[in-house]
This record gives C-alpha cells, sequence and structure tokens, in this order.
C-alpha cells in the first residue's frame, strides 16, 4: 500500500515537473461535447508524452450548456495549468489568443424542439402536459418551455430526456 502511495505521489510529481518543452498551440475555435472543456479539445498539444496527457485532461471551463458558447483567452489556460501543478515557465503557449468554443446541442438531455412532458406538482395535486423546449438542457437545467395546451412560455426544469418540471 505504501509502495502504492509513492508511486502515485512520484507520477503526480514527476509530470509537471516533465512539462519542460511541453507546448500547447490553441485552436482558434472548437466544438465540444461535454459540459467541461478540457486542453486537448482546445489545443494541440506537444512535448513529452506524460506531460501531454496529463495537461490534455486539464479543464480550461465548465458547465458550459448545450448550444451554448464560451471564450477562452490564453490567460485562462495558463491559469488552468498552473492550478494543475504545470509550471507556466516550463510550458510554452501558441497559437490563438483566445478560443472560441461552442457546445453542440446533439448531446442534450432534452434538445431544442423536442418535444417534452410539462409535469407540475404541488403537494398531491399533479398536472401533466405536452410541451416544445425552446432551448436544449442537460438534467437540472432550467429551459424555456412552451406549453402546447394555453402557448405560454414556462421556465422548467430538465428531469430526464422527454420529461420537464415546472420551477416554482
Amino acid at each position: 500500500m505504501r509502495v502504492l502511495a509513492a508511486a502515485l505521489l512520484v507520477a503526480c510529481v514527476a509530470v509537471p515537473a516533465a512539462a519542460a518543452g511541453l507546448v500547447v498551440r490553441l485552436r482558434a475555435t472548437a466544438q465540444v461535447q461535454d459540459p467541461d472543456v478540457t486542453l486537448r479539445e482546445v489545443a494541440v498539444l506537444t512535448g513529452p508524452g506524460n506531460a501531454v496527457r496529463a495537461a490534455g485532461e486539464v479543464v480550461v471551463a465548465e458547465d458550459l450548456k448545450p448550444g451554448g458558447t464560451v471564450r477562452i483567452p490564453a490567460a485562462q489556460v495558463v491559469a488552468a495549468l498552473r492550478g494543475a501543478g504545470f509550471d507556466p515557465k516550463a510550458v510554452s503557449v501558441a497559437g490563438a489568443r483566445e478560443v472560441l468554443v461552442r457546445r453542440s446541442e446533439t448531446t442534450a438531455t432534452v434538445r431544442r424542439g423536442a418535444s417534452v412532458r410539462v409535469v407540475a406538482a404541488v403537494g398531491v395535486v399533479r398536472v401533466t402536459a405536452t410541451g416544445v423546449a425552446l432551448e436544449a438542457g442537460d438534467v437540472g437545467d432550467v429551459i424555456r418551455v412552451r406549453v402546447l395546451a394555453t402557448r405560454r412560455e414556462v421556465l422548467a426544469r430538465v428531469v430526464e430526456p422527454g420529461l420537464v418540471a415546472l420551477a416554482f
């Protein structure tokens, strides 16, 4: 057990130390599928193998909504690398000054334009209606939905694919 812990400690310390020669070339644009954006999705990484693998896993932006965009400046990339234990002096960041990242809607739990069941529950009273999602969203996101019977726009929390609950 102690040998394994020591090996893990050496590996964690060795990767940032081996980062000398790591080159991060930022792309101008990138499209991602997941809410958390990793460095490998927005840059071309070259250098020592362990450093490239470790740097590729560094999260540079979080909680990007489906269909959403975010601008990631080079300074944010450097700060994320520093937070992950990389020495900024040993890493060369080149390419675009900022990356425009867009998350695809195709991976959303509920896609814009999809038919959804809208549930409103207060105490033991439960009402269900059919609606259309006006925005894409993941589980837990609050999105705009048009209730077909009333043509009203409401805010609802995504529960699962095809099901949203009215947000009170």
